[in-house]
Order: C-alpha cells, then sequence, then structure tokens
C-alpha cells in the first residue's frame, strides 16, 4: 500500500512510523525548510516501540500517486499543505485533524467521491522531529462521509489495524467525526485552561463538571443539524449515552477513564493543552471557535464554550507579548 502522511507532528509521525514498520510505502510531507532535520525512518516509544523507514518529500509530484493521502497537520495548515501538494493523485483522502471543516478543502481538491471520513483517540507528543511518543491508541475509525462500507475502508482499516493501531469501519462516518468533537472539545478545552493532564481532570470533581457542561453544548449543536450520534466500537467515552442521563452518571463515566489513565503511566494531554504549555500557536478558532460560531448560526446556546473560547483567545494572544 502506498500512503502519504500529510503533517510530521506527534500524531502524523506515529502514523507515519507504525505503518511503514508494517511494510506500507510511506511518504511524509514536510515543510522544505525541515527537511534537512529527519532521517530515513521515524520513530515511536511510549505505549508503543517501533521504527519504519519512509521518504520524506516537500511536494506531490514527489510521490506521484498513492492508494490514500492522510492529512494530519494542525488544522490552520491545511491549506499550505494541500497547495504543497500539488501534482498528488491520491485514489482517496482523508483526514485525522481535529476541527469541524476538515473536509472541506479535501472535498474542493479530490472531489467528494475520493473523500473519507476518519476520526481516531490516538494522544501522542513530539519528542523531537522524527521521534513521538504514543501516549493513548483507543482507536482509529474510517468510512466513507454517508453510507455503508466500501472495500476501500476496509482496506485501509485492515492496514491501520496491521501498524497496530485498533481500528475499526464505520457507516456514515460524519456522524462519528461528530461523535469525537463532543468528547474532544471539552477536553480540549478543559485541560487547556487548567493546566491538568487528561486524567487530572477527569479525577477533579469541578473539571469533570465543567467537560460534562460543555460537552453537552457541544452535542446540541449536531442534534440541532439532525445528526444522530451513537457511541463507536472501542469508545470509553460514552456521550452518546450520557447525554440523556443526569450529570453524575457522565462524572462517574469520566472517573473510570482518568483511574484507567492514571494507571496506564505518563499522563496525556490534548494537542490544544499542549500547544497552550509550550506557548504556540493553537487550533482553538478552527476547534473550538468554529463549534462556538455555528451554535451561535443555529441559535444554540453555548455559553460555557464560547467564555472558554475567550480564555483560550486572550492566552493566545498573549503568547506574542
Amino acid at each position: 500500500m502506498r500512503v502519504v502522511i500529510a503533517g510530521a507532528g506527534a500524531l502524523g509521525t506515529c502514523y507515519a512510523a507504525m505503518m511503514a514498520h508494517a511494510g506500507a510505502d510511506v511518504f511524509v510531507l514536510v515543510r522544505p525548510e525541515r527537511r534537512a532535520a529527519y532521517g530515513e525512518r521515524l520513530r515511536v516509544s511510549g505505549l508503543v516501540e517501533a521504527a519504519g523507514p519512509v521518504r520524506i518529500i516537500t511536494s506531490g509530484e514527489e510521490a506521484g500517486t498513492a492508494d490514500f493521502l492522510m492529512v494530519m497537520t494542525k488544522a490552520r495548515d491545511t491549506a499550505a499543505a494541500l497547495d504543497a501538494l500539488r501534482g498528488l493523485e491520491p485514489d482517496a483522502a482523508l483526514s485525522l485533524q481535529n476541527g469541524l471543516g476538515k473536509n472541506d478543502l479535501l472535498i474542493d481538491r479530490y472531489g467528494r467521491e475520493r473523500v473519507l471520513g476518519a476520526a481516531c483517540s490516538v494522544g501522542a507528543s513530539l519528542v523531537e522531529r522524527g521521534h513521538a511518543r504514543l501516549t493513548m491508541n483507543v482507536a482509529t475509525w474510517l468510512g466513507e462521509l454517508e453510507g455503508p462500507v466500501t472495500q476501500r475502508v476496509v482496506k485501509l482499516v485492515a492496514a491501520v489495524r496491521a501498524a497496530g493501531f485498533p481500528s475499526w469501519s464505520v457507516p456514515d462516518a460524519q456522524a462519528v467525526e461528530w461523535y469525537k468533537l463532543c468528547f474532544l472539545i471539552p477536553g480540549s478545552v478543559v485541560t487547556a485552561l487548567s493546566r491538568r493532564t487528561y486524567a487530572e481532570m477527569c479525577l477533579h470533581p469541578e473539571l469533570a463538571r465543567l467537560w460534562v457542561r460543555i460537552m453537552r453544548e457541544t452535542f446540541a449543536v449536531p442534534r440541532a443539524l439532525g445528526v444522530k450520534i451513537t457511541t463507536p466500537p472501542s469508545s470509553p467515552w460514552r456521550v452518546a449515552d450520557w447525554l440523556d442521563q443526569p450529570d453524575e452518571v457522565a462524572i462517574d463515566g469520566l472517573r473510570e477513564i482518568g483511574e484507567r489513565q492514571r494507571e496506564s503511566g505518563p499522563g496525556m494531554r490534548p494537542s490544544l493543552a499542549q500547544d497552550v504549555l509550550a506557548g504556540r500557536p493553537t487550533e482553538a478558532d478552527q476547534v473550538v471557535g468554529e463549534l462556538v460560531r455555528r451554535a451561535q448560526a443555529l441559535g444554540v446556546p453555548a455559553p460555557a464554550t464560547e467564555t472558554s473560547f475567550q480564555l483560550l483567545r486572550g492566552i493566545e494572544d498573549g503568547f506574542s507579548t
């Protein structure tokens, strides 16, 4: 299988190294000024120890064709990455990025028929360029944007699973992408503002309560759009089951997740929290801000999420000073 991965951050490095280790022919797109920082192999440590041979590229012409293009840059860098990839002709393209508009640029570039839906519950941090630490490896969900599972989805799921990522094919993948946002957004926001790990957040009574409030506000947006969300295979975040239950049921579920994560080893932080702690630009606008704007357009109240977004923007705007 010939795979192009756009982005060599923590997530991109993990998928590239592990898929290459499993035998895929992997190309990794990086910025031209960073090319010299990479060798011929990428490495993963943490939950998995693996290294695999990859070809570092800075343009689509260097790869030419691919069975799959997997986009894993920061959401704000998607347009630049796709511009660099001009000349690449993938059979299918998908994004494992965060955010609500992650598929739109792919559809504009490659056509809707070539775009797959994708979401993952995978956590990682970058040790150095070419080396990432895998801190959470729960699930990767892949499917057509709408409709039943197809052969190309089955093929990709098999390759991702062979690489060491628990992976499942799902119908109507856009619903699963919304499902991920229902736990991604509250977790990213609360850990970033509190400077706590995910386990610490889950086990803190007030932070867990804030998580539940933002989770409910997030879900109200796809509900207003008529999207039916159910819990996909292997997910410990039972957001679809918690929605019609009292807050205490969700808080108890979070406590179980926090205890498992605390026992599993080093604390995990979502990428938004990692960026805030490092004082670098975040995806707050593309992820949280976009949700706030869609809620406003739909007339859906989201006061906790909106206040949290304003705080995040205030923190990020202070980085330059």
